[in-house]
């Protein structure tokens, strides 16, 4: 066997030290793992006999990986939920947080692991070896988060990382408050998007949930205070942030800026 360069040993150690300092509690192997993953071009795949070539900006980062493993540790989080398995990185992260829970469920829906991803996310599960049952769905959301909601089950963790179009997002999260309990958190991935942020403003004016601070800018945690008990003509207003291509063709009265969102984030980067 060829022994590895110098200069990959290096790398491939600091990213163990960058995750570790990261997330301390992180369990040895799931550093292992993930320091493999993030340093990856290629990885393999149930789909495949020959790696398979990755985007990496399909991945969450370590600083977000490391945020959702501590939030699930911090809430006890025994029951977990994404959409959408891609290549695993954040799966990986968040069955690392339920190793020490007796009975841990983790679920993931995605209709495109094994023909798109080519199964590289359950490969990546496979090797980690949690102990935590995980659920592969090979559905579309919207689908699948609705046969969860007959079967009235019930989560305490959701990561939306879906398609990210607005209507999409709001989709995913109407259905996912079915089946979140009452203090549970939803994070939503890519919130830098007009479309995710925008969707974004419209749960925090309009359902009963709080944003949870945290220092990933690329992610939004909120957290469920009560159960949808609007009347029926309820409504507020929220502010939709158009995309860069689209806000210098409108009035200056029509653009906002900074957003809902946006205030929040900037408000909480001074906590961390």
């Amino acid at each position: 066997m060829t022994e590895a360069p110098l200069a990959e040993k290096s790398y491939s150690i600091s990213l163990r030290y960058q995750i570790k300092r990261a997330c301390p509690r992180l369990h040895p192997r799931t550093n292992d793992i993930l320091a493999d993953m993030y340093r990856a071009d290629e990885l393999y795949g149930t789909e495949s006999e020959k790696p398979v070539t990755i985007n990496k900006l399909a991945r969450v980062t370590i600083k977000q990986g490391a945020m959702m493993n501590k939030l699930m540790r911090s809430y006890s989080i025994k029951r977990s939920l994404e959409v959408g398995l891609g290549y695993g990185f954040s799966t990986v992260w968040m069955l690392d947080a339920l190793r020490p829970r007796r009975n841990a469920l983790h679920v993931a829906i995605d209709p495109y692991q094994k023909s798109f991803f080519k199964g590289i996310g359950l490969t990546q599960v496979e090797r980690l070896e949690s102990g935590a049952r995980f659920e592969w769905i090979d559905d579309f959301s919207i689908h699948a988060l609705s046969g969860l909601i007959g079967q009235g089950e019930k989560f305490d963790f959701i990561f939306i990382d879906g398609n990210h179009r607005f209507d999409d997002v709001i989709v995913d999260f109407y259905l996912s408050d079915q089946i979140l309990r009452t203090d549970g958190l939803i994070a939503l991935d890519d919130i830098r998007m007009s479309a995710v942020r925008t969707a974004a403003n419209f749960i925090v004016a309009n359902r009963s949930y709080q944003l949870i601070p945290q220092p990933a800018d690329n992610m939004l945690v909120l957290q469920k205070t009560r159960d949808d008990d609007r009347d029926w003509r309820h409504f507020n207003g929220f502010e939709v942030e158009w995309p860069p291509n689209i806000a210098g063709l409108l009035p200056p009265e029509s653009r906002a800026a900074p957003n809902g969102i946006a205030r929040f984030k900037n408000a909480f980067r001074n906590i961390f």
